[in-house]
């Protein structure tokens, strides 16, 4: 049965709802773990003016090793033919996609650390306008916020719809949607807006500012049952019509839709795998707890002063000032025949102990709420070495399940990469790039094919890189002893150490010098024609070669 745009617009208008609502009810959760990363604990808590605020740098150390871990190299990607399809160059593909990879470290990183201290995250790829051929895809990371996911659907390749909401200034609305006539809108912060419940309307001073300051709300939305894009806008017509409806124009190899929209989950709902748990949430109640704590011994100890009790006339104003001035050899006279009971110091109770046990067991829950090992944290321990070995392994396969998360975001990211470089590129249009040390032309044709895309090292992180290393060192005699060519065995440090490849090449041949040839005897002398060899000074063999006849 065909739709029509009324149906188009109420669902485009259901999907937009529920998304608001469900991000809306979730906005004041999501803060409190913003700010505790931030390390602005104390921004939206109730306290006292007059107390000191301590607050603590767990939540950033938290999500900051994971990260340390998870990111030990540049990320890169293998690509090989597909055994199913033939067509393209797998080397040219690789070589482009790594090249791509190796720019974008860092919205990689930030998308990671949207995926920790917020439930998911998401990668956009979008044109970029540009004149390398290479350069024309940019990417960006967007907080789950933004991100329009099918939160019924079993798992990403089951999602019916996944779209971005955002907001572009009105200026590029135009220039992209036509001249239409937008209602302006101030840009909403997430947190300002939803957290502290101020939807902010368009007053008269801001529908004043320059079109570069005026924005509009745009939803972006891939219809996978029905392989449509839709754009819509609730500034544009009050929300009853679309701004453009078109086919998905990324397609994959067997002409499938493509949304340019990669999500990322570290932790999943275990009931709705399209909602992801934040790793943040874990710890927050303990950090809430340690931060409570330390403001409150930082105000107690601030307390424990030295305070006195006199008795009431005995002093008068002069000698109390000598005796708070505490000169030394200052003498102070009171007219009383006995000191007792003159001035009595007031006794400062300790704090209980029970405060060093309470936060050592919210240490200890940190701790739990983490997979890395404590001395992964630079914290020492009482460990055997067997033990130390034990939970290092531990944290590597623990990391390693986020870090193929991670790896398979990257497959994602270097397909869509492919997918759309080919759509953007130019019949005819090339550019040289270094492929395994050799210059080439990459075109359009290159890329056309179905492959084969792995993240390298999948699961790799600086603790299990270690670890391996490690192994390969203690195995080296059990290796020698089985028998293994030590070119082989050179070849796996090189490449586990990262060595130069110069440390592969063989040294040339050395060659032998001639053995000396021994001198002759007496008695061999006397057996050479012509008798023994006669010492001829150099003056001599000129004379004789002057003199003809002499011998």
């Amino acid at each position: 049965m065909a739709r029509t745009q009324n149906d188009i617009i109420n669902f485009i208008y259901t999907v937009y709802a529920d998304h608001k609502d469900y991000w809306e009810q979730k906005s004041s959760e999501l803060k409190r773990y913003k700010d505790a990363y931030e390390t602005k604990f104390w921004n939206n808590e109730r306290y006292d003016s007059t107390m000191i605020r301590i607050e603590t740098a767990d939540t950033f150390s938290y999500v900051e090793g994971f990260i340390a871990s998870l990111f030990s190299k540049t990320p890169a990607v293998v690509i090989g033919s597909d055994i199913a399809a033939t067509g393209g160059d797998p080397k040219m593909a690789q070589a482009a996609s790594n090249r791509f990879l190796y720019t974008q470290r860092e919205q990689l990183e930030i998308g990671s650390r949207l995926a920790l201290i917020y439930d998911y995250c998401a990668y956009k790829l979008c044109p970029e306008e540009s004149d390398e051929m290479l350069d024309k895809v940019s990417i960006k990371a967007i907080p789950c916020w933004e991100v329009i996911v099918d939160r019924d659907a079993a798992g990403s390749d089951d999602c019916r719809f996944v779209g971005h909401n955002y907001y572009m200034t009105l200026v590029e609305a135009r220039k992209i949607f036509g001249a239409k006539q937008f209602v302006p809108v101030p840009k909403k912060d997430y947190f300002d807006d939803y957290a502290t419940n101020s939807n902010r309307g368009m007053d008269a001073s801001y529908a004043s500012l320059p079109p570069e300051y005026l924005y509009v709300e745009i939803v972006e939305l891939y219809d996978l049952l029905h392989d449509e894009v839709y754009y819509w806008s609730p500034n544009y017509s009050n929300g009853d019509k679309l701004l453009e409806r078109s086919e998905i124009p990324i397609r994959t190899y067997n002409d499938r839709p493509l949304p340019n929209i990669v999500t990322l989950y570290y932790a999943r709902c275990p009931s709705k795998p399209m909602e992801g748990l934040s790793a943040v949430a874990r710890v927050y109640d303990q950090v809430y707890e340690k931060n409570i704590l330390r403001t409150y011994w930082a105000n107690a100890v601030r307390r424990d002063s030295r305070q006195y009790l006199y008795k009431e006339g005995m002093l008068d104003e002069e000698e109390l000032a000598k005796i708070t001035a505490g000169v030394d050899g200052a003498m102070i006279g009171v007219d009383t025949d006995t000191l007792d009971g003159l001035i009595r110091p007031i006794g400062v109770e300790p704090i209980s102990s029970n405060f060093d046990r309470y936060l050592a067991y919210i240490e200890q829950d940190i701790n739990r709420g983490s997979i890395l090992a404590p001395f992964s944290r630079g914290e020492a321990t009482k460990a055997t070495a067997t033990e130390i070995t034990a939970l290092a392994q531990y944290s590597a396969s623990e990391i390693g399940k986020m870090a193929r998360e991670k790896d398979a975001a990257i497959e994602q990211i270097s397909n869509v990469y492919i997918r759309l470089l080919t759509l953007l590129t130019e019949e005819g249009e090339t550019t040289v790039l270094d492929v395994e040390g050799s210059a080439k032309v990459l075109t359009s044709e290159d890329l056309e094919g179905k492959f084969r895309i792995n993240a390298l090292d999948q699961g790799s992180t600086p603790l299990s890189d270690a670890i391996r290393k490690q192994n390969l060192i203690s195995l080296l005699p059990t290796l020698q002893g089985l028998g293994v060519q030590p070119q082989n065995i050179l070849e796996e440090i090189v490449r586990s150490y990262e060595l130069p490849e110069s440390f592969l090449e063989q040294p040339p041949p050395q060659q032998q010098a001639p053995s000396p040839t021994p001198s002759p005897s007496a008695a061999d002398v006397e057996n050479i024609e012509g008798g023994p060899t006669e010492n001829v000074t150099d003056a001599e063999l000129l004379a004789r070669a002057i003199t003809p006849g002499e011998r």
